[in-house]
């Protein structure tokens, strides 16, 4: 237990568990329990949907309203509710968040985001003030709260309440950063003395995130080298001058892995369990992928598998060529995704051409995706660029060796096989097209009949650990920079 803990307020707009759409509902679900277990007064603040109040037992605790500017209020109500042992006030406004979706509905954004995340970010400042809970520091997340460091700065610069807390804004994913009208400027309570490049104009439009980065005391992303990347001129997603003006403020830290849910000795979706110290229930795993994927079940073929989000991002438009050629080699391919219906298309296209060899599942199966994890023996994830990622961490406990590209979270945390079998724990390649992935997916296959070098390779992914309690200790840190 720390000697003096900080009282910290988690601001998110899904949380594992109860909502979710992607890693960061991860990271907010994963942080949150570990800081408290080291002492620390953590709460989190979330959204009143649909799903969330149907997943917790919550009860009413306060109602209040937001001014978003001198002529407008919303008035709201706050549940209590608690998950894993953590604190969560759910704010309930039905017109915004009494809605099938969080972000979207049957593939469209919500013509409204910024107004409800706006409101959201302002609520939760008040919801601070009705629960008599004045937190050191507030962690936002992404676009869907980077108006809450404004907020606090600007709206509430004269409020005793917070004269000590400061924000701490962390980017999932700088792509996503939610533009809008400047027509909306004064619905979303935000002054014209703001609306320039330096903090939310971007070519004529409102920028959420531009405008988190320029008023959050520190800004944090989800590995080192993500963090480099966004402050390059090609990897930044256009803000590269929002990033390099707040370089001395900007942190990388790589996600953790929440090992009680993915760890191939306990995991109760597994038809076999298997540790490091035996792997003979990994083999039963591989059976039982190929029977259930109704691929020819034969230990010696190498299967490759892949669990993606189906977008330009996760590196389709090389993928799909290079596994054209790669299928005519003797190997399985199972994958599981879900999202663009070109990608599923061109997926679907390719398993009717090799039916023995590939198999694709055009959705989401959570316990499809631990046996994928758990059955092939190579993972792919080929990114254009990936912030963190979590499959990689996932596969290398799994003894299942990643094939990456070298970029983000990915080359912070696979050390790829390049002749020297003692630390590599998976493959990488460089370029964003067929031909080099297709050469890292031939040199998987060498190695896949190496046995003594496969086992290496297994050994050290199996051996990597990537705990949640590293990286809260670096949150940490990065919030008492702030006080």
């Amino acid at each position: 237990m720390v000697s003096d803990p900080l009282k910290i307020l988690f601001v998110v707009s899904e949380l594992a568990g109860i909502v979710k759409t992607g890693g960061l509902a991860d990271v907010a679900g994963a942080l949150g329990p570990v800081m408290r277990k080291l002492g620390h007064d953590v709460r989190v603040v979330l959204p009143a949907y649909q799903k969330a109040l149907a997943n917790l037992t919550t009860k009413v605790v306060s109602v209040g309203e937001v001014n978003m500017n001198a002529h407008q209020s919303f008035g709201f109500a706050v549940h209590e509710a608690e998950f894993e042992g953590v604190p969560i006030y759910l704010i309930e406004h039905n017109n915004y968040f009494d809605r099938p979706g969080l972000y979207t509905y049957d593939g469209e954004g919500f013509g409204d985001n910024a107004e409800r995340f706006a409101f959201f970010s302002r609520a939760a400042l008040e919801v601070c003030q009705l629960q008599g809970f004045q937190p050191n520091v507030i962690h936002c997340h992404d676009w869907p709260t980077a108006l809450l460091p404004y907020y606090l700065k600007v709206h509430e610069s004269l409020n005793p309440f917070f004269i000590n807390t400061r924000t701490v804004l962390t980017i999932h994913n700088g792509a996503y950063q939610e533009h809008t009208s400047s027509a909306l400027l004064d619905a979303l309570g935000i002054d014209w003395r703001y609306f320039n490049s330096e903090c939310f104009e971007d070519y004529g439009q409102i920028n959420l995130l531009k405008g988190g980065i320029a008023f959050a005391d520190k800004i944090t992303t989800v590995s080192p080298q993500y963090a480099k990347e966004l402050l390059s001129e090609l990897g930044s997603h256009g803000l590269m001058h929002s990033f390099r003006s707040r370089e001395k403020d900007f942190y990388g830290i790589l996600n953790g892995c929440d090992y009680q849910h993915w760890d191939p000795k306990t995991d109760h979706l597994l038809p076999a369990n298997y540790s490091l110290n035996d792997l003979e229930g990994k083999s039963v795993c591989k059976q039982a992928l190929q029977d259930r994927m109704q691929l020819p079940v034969d230990l010696h073929k190498p299967v490759f598998g892949l669990v993606s989000r189906l977008a330009n991002q996760k590196g389709f438009d090389f993928l799909i060529p290079a596994l054209w050629r790669f299928l005519e080699q003797d190997v399985q391919l199972v994958l599981l995704g879900s999202g663009d219906k070109h990608y599923a298309a061109e997926l679907q296209r390719l398993a009717d051409a090799f039916p023995d060899k590939c198999r694709f599942f055009n959705g989401y199966s959570d316990e499809l995706a631990h046996w994928i994890e758990a059955g092939s023996d190579f993972f792919l994830m080929p990114s254009l660029f990936e912030p963190c990622g979590l499959n990689q961490i996932y596969s290398m406990k799994y003894g299942t060796l990643p094939i990456v590209r070298a970029v983000g979270g990915l080359i912070d945390s696979v050390s790829g096989y390049a002749g020297d079998a003692n630390t590599a724990t998976g493959f990488l390649f460089d370029g964003a097209n067929a031909d080099e992935l297709h050469d890292c997916l031939m040199q998987a296959i060498t190695v896949y009949h190496d046995k003594t070098i496969l086992q290496a390779l297994i050994f050290n992914a199996m051996s990597e650990s990537f705990s949640w309690d590293a990286a809260a200790k670096e949150y940490i840190k990065v919030y008492r920079a702030t006080l």
